[in-house]
């Protein structure tokens, strides 16, 4: 076995993760429990999950062949596999991910012991496990039994396309109706697909571009290489060009997904292959595996990185999972999208939207004269947060009594030169003050582009050097920003799509704009609601699931349509404080007394159900409340500080700051930040007591109103300056 890749960054709107071995495949330490074939796997969250499937011999089945296994395994540390409660012994069903959840469908099932006649048999049970609460839950069956066929889900449907009806080890009837059901129902129902002509078992399927893909599998001729196409939109099937596969067993027992808006396929053979657009031609990808294998699953599990697990070769039954980093340099330079290590990225407000840095070598102690790098007052005044790319800070401010210059600054991590300056006019004059700049709201950059939003309405890309891609004004197409403490929501960002909410004085609004062209998507319009909260976005398997707290109010949307899928009125104090995300819970920061909560994240909730527990004396006023696996960190506007459990809210203790905190507290390794207005940082142990390591105090222009951390360097703005702190 080869060693385990390095740990990856998980950020709350996308992964990005460290380059794969330039030879070809890692394999994880961590083998299966067991060598399996005909199993299922996807991914949910941070998870890559792992159920049934056949043990033992190729062709013999019994009750004691059958895997009885159901396992996950954290991509994040990818040690060890966690045994999770198993359902139901099965092979050749399908598996698939929605909304965090796993749904398996049909199967076959042997009843005999070892060593009897087989009486393998389908099954159109199908089933649905909760992560969160480790439980299963039985739902409508499908309409006949079916087994060795794929499951794929696609914007909130269930896919279901080949395979058979299977008595006592025989196929009875090959099936010419795929399968869909609408998880969005109440009650699901499974409708038909199209009849085709064709039939077909033991194939690989993926959703791409609003495509369904059937690759190879056995059909009336026997092993094929076909590749059916059916258009989700028309429903009509056609052809793409045949799998390039080999040998007797062509695509028979091939693994298929979707992989940066293409289909990889993989049959017998360790060479992975990739069709084009247009569905004309496939061409090797770019990497290989080192071993050949069948009858086992491909899944996706971070930003070109794809998983090859278990399956069969001619030799038996395999355990191991390797990864390939399929990343496509051409359209997307690696330098770019890729960073070179961990902690080098600060990509937005509270860096990957939980304020949990992964940063190394962090500075414990500093003050005026002791571990500073460098100070720098750009141009104007500003109250974001300062956003960092690698070597790169970007910064925002404005000029002028009316902030008539909107400035945007890009200083070297390293030295603090300027290295590029770009200014707007502000379309609308809005008086300053040091509680109003119109460059509250932080930027979002990512390995393609600087996207900004200021108070004024003005939305902007630059490149990384400082030339504009395209701009655009949100008061010109919408109307004007209205309040008396100006717009303090920050941009919020997916791989591709910018996010960004206006509630006002005025018409408010949730927007999903594309990164390419500024364009919106969607806008989904809100009553007048006065907040300065920044929304979170949580990434679940294939769903982006948008977290909101606004002015008595939370709510959670689907990302890919603006549908919202749930909400909780009657709240006090949420009009500051971002969402947190846990993977159980969204934490909902108050400044109203006993007013913070945890909310279950389950969709299905309805009103107070939600409420899972409010925090024992503690709130949150300007930062937001900060999680770690085991606590919660909440500050009040006078700087008293709390810790929580955070299974159940329990105060563990308080502790008064020496002054109030308008940045959210930030945690690092073992250590918990609190960076006071004034200029002092509180350092805890982040073993939940409250030991203080160290109080550094540094003499500031200004308010300190946020900090981002990268290696060895916290860059913290206030409103005139921006101060490195660390070597």
């Amino acid at each position: 076995m080869k060693t385990v890749l390095p740990t990856f960054l998980l950020f709350a709107t996308f992964l990005y993760l460290p380059p794969a071995s330039k030879l070809g495949a890692e394999t994880l330490k961590a083998t299966l429990p067991a060598p399996i074939t005909s199993f299922g796997a996807c991914r949910a969250g941070k998870h890559l999950y792992v159920y049934g499937g056949h043990v033992g011999e190729a062709h013999v089945y019994s009750k004691e062949t059958h895997s009885l296994n159901f396992v996950r395994m954290d991509l994040v540390k990818r040690q060890k596999w966690e045994k999770l409660p198993f359902n139901q012994p099965l092979q050749g069903f399908g598996m698939a991910a929605h909304k965090g959840k796993i749904y398996i469908a049909g199967g076959s099932q042997a009843t005999n012991d070892d060593g009897e006649a087989s009486n393998l048999s389908s099954t159109k049970k199908v089933s649905v496990f909760d992560p969160i609460r480790k439980t299963w839950k039985n739902l409508p069956p499908l309409p006949e039994p079916r087994s060795s066929h794929e499951m794929v889900s696609h914007q909130g449907k269930l896919y279901v396309i080949g395979g058979w009806h299977m008595t006592n080890g025989k196929g009875i009837e090959w099936h010419h109706h795929g399968l869909v059901a609408d998880l969005s129902k109440e009650t699901i129902e499974w409708e038909r697909l199209p009849k085709t002509e064709w039939t077909v078992r033991a194939n690989s399927a993926a959703v791409v571009k609003n495509r369904l893909y059937v690759a190879g599998g056995l059909d009336d001729n026997g092993t094929t290489n076909a590749v059916r196409v059916l258009d989700l939109a028309t429903r009509k099937w056609s052809e793409a060009a045949p799998y390039p596969g080999s040998g007797r067993l062509k695509a028979f027992g091939s693994a298929a997904c979707q992989l940066n808006g293409t289909l990889l396929v993989c049959s017998y053979n360790s060479q992975p292959r990739i069709l084009s657009a247009n569905g004309k031609k496939w061409t090797n990808a770019p990497k290989k595996l080192e071993e050949r294998r069948f009858f086992h699953r491909v899944v996706p599990i971070g930003k070109g990185e794809v998983a090859f697990i278990g399956g069969a070769s001619f030799d038996g039954h395999l355990d191991s999972t390797e990864i390939l980093n399929l990343s496509t340099p051409e359209k997307k330079p690696e330098q770019k999208t890729t960073p070179k290590k961990q902690g080098t990225l600060w990509p937005g407000f509270r860096g990957n939207g939980n304020s949990r840095s992964l940063a190394n070598d962090l500075p414990l102690e500093w003050s005026d004269e002791k571990n500073v790098a460098w100070r720098t007052k750009p141009k104007g005044y500003g109250q974001s947060t300062p956003v960092v790319w690698e070597d790169k800070v970007f910064s925002t401010s404005t000029v002028g009594d009316w902030s008539e210059k909107l400035l945007v600054h890009c200083h070297g991590l390293l030295d603090g030169k300027l290295l590029w300056q770009h200014s707007v006019s502000s379309p609308v004059k809005i008086r300053r003050s040091k509680m109003v700049s119109q460059a509250a709201p932080s930027p979002v950059v990512d390995g393609d582009a600087l996207y900004l939003f200021f108070e004024s309405g003005v939305l902007l890309a630059l490149s990384h050097e400082g030339k504009q891609l395209w701009t655009r004004s949100l008061t010109k197409d919408y109307g004007p920003m209205l309040g008396n403490h100006g717009i303090g929501s920050s941009l919020f960002q997916s791989r591709e799509k910018l996010g960004l909410l206006v509630d006002h004085s005025g018409p408010s609004y949730l927007l999903r704009i594309d990164k390419a062209t500024g364009k919106t998507e969607w806008k989904v319009d809100r009553p007048k609601r006065v907040s300065w909260s920044t929304p979170t976005l949580a990434i679940d398997g294939n769903a982006e699931t948008l977290y909101l707290s606004s002015n008595g109010i939370a709510e959670a949307y689907d990302f890919a349509s603006g549908k919202q899928l749930w909400q909780l009125d009657e709240l006090e104090g949420n009009t500051v404080a971002s969402p947190t995300i846990t993977e159980q819970f969204v934490i909902i920061g108050s400044s109203a007394p006993d007013n913070t909560m945890a909310l279950l994240r389950e969709n299905k909730l309805k009103g107070p159900d939600r409420i899972a527990w409010k925090a024992e004396d503690g709130s949150s006023s300007f930062g937001s409340p900060l999680a770690t696996d085991e606590h919660l960190y909440l500050v009040n506007r006078a700087g008293v500080a709390t810790c929580h459990e955070i299974k159940t809210g329990k105060k563990l203790w308080n502790l008064r700051l020496p002054g109030s905190c308008w940045a959210s507290p930030l945690s690092a390794g073992n250590r918990i930040y609190f960076f006071t207005k004034e200029g002092t940082t509180i350092v805890l142990s982040a073993d939940g007591t409250s030991k203080i390591l160290a109080e550094n105090k540094l003499a500031i222009e200004g308010r300190i109103y946020g900090v981002a951390a990268v290696n060895n360097a916290f860059v913290i703005r206030t409103g005139l300056e921006l101060i490195r702190i660390g070597s």
